[in-house]
């Protein structure tokens, strides 16, 4: 079953994630394929556009989940003490 936040699901999305920030190191946007991906996942094509409906919408996606994980280490943020800030951040990165 292919529920929105099972584990299986979830590990191929950060699987998929990591390969296409892994392709990002070396290529444009527009050079990167699915079949680049599935090869290095070894996923099904299925399974990617069971989650994306291209290599756009990934890098939407994989945009706006690190930004949020982003905007999450300042949720907390102590302003009268920056540095906690900027360790977080340099951590982070």
């Amino acid at each position: 079953m292919n529920v929105k936040n099972n584990k299986r699901r979830r590990e191929s999305q950060e699987k998929i994630e990591r390969a296409f920030i892994e392709l990002l190191q070396t290529r444009e946007i527009k050079d990167i394929t699915v079949s680049d991906i599935i090869k290095m996942t070894e996923l099904n094509r299925s399974t990617f556009y069971a989650n994306y409906i291209d290599i756009f919408d990934l890098a939407d996606k994989t945009r706006e989940k690190l930004e949020n994980e982003f905007s999450n280490l300042f949720a907390d943020y102590d302003y009268f003490n920056e540095r906690s800030g900027a360790h977080k951040m340099f951590k982070h990165i």
